[in-house]
């Protein structure tokens, strides 16, 4: 009975000392406030056999939307599939995929597993090399 109650008492402070060691360390953390799924079903979108999924979520009435959209398609030139999903008429995916910020470039494996995206503008380059990185599996310097 001894050893039931001190397992108890035992799992009751490692519980507190969780608890108290998250307060002090949420400072730490980051929140951009924004949703980035981080796995897509490949099924959803027009290239599901590719390898690779470059998929740009965007807007009409978004004014970022527009280049962020052209610097995306140059995607295409590292061998990557790419879509855009207007939300004016793929609406059902942006809820699905819990999209709340535009334009949100994601790269999806061929499992749907997203390795990498970018939210706001897209800089070609920039995108490119962290792209890169995940397709070569090389550090991003």
């Amino acid at each position: 009975m001894s050893r039931i109650l001190l397992l108890i008492i035992l799992s009751f402070a490692a519980s507190a000392a969780a608890v108290f060691l998250k307060k002090l360390n949420t400072k730490n953390f980051t929140n951009s406030g924004w949703s980035v799924p981080g796995h897509i079903d490949r099924n959803d979108f027009e290239f599901s056999d590719a390898n690779w999924l470059a998929v740009i979520f965007s807007s009409d009435t978004c004014e970022t939307c527009k280049p962020a959209v052209a610097e995306s398609m140059k995607l295409s030139t590292l061998g990557i599939a790419v879509q855009e999903i207007p939300v004016e008429t793929k609406k059902h995916l942006h809820q699905k995929y819990d999209i709340d910020a535009v334009p949100m470039l994601l790269l999806a494996d061929e499992f749907g597993v997203v390795k990498s995206s970018h939210l706001g503008p897209v800089n070609f380059e920039n995108a490119k090399e962290s792209f890169e990185s995940v397709l070569f599996d090389t550090p991003k310097s």
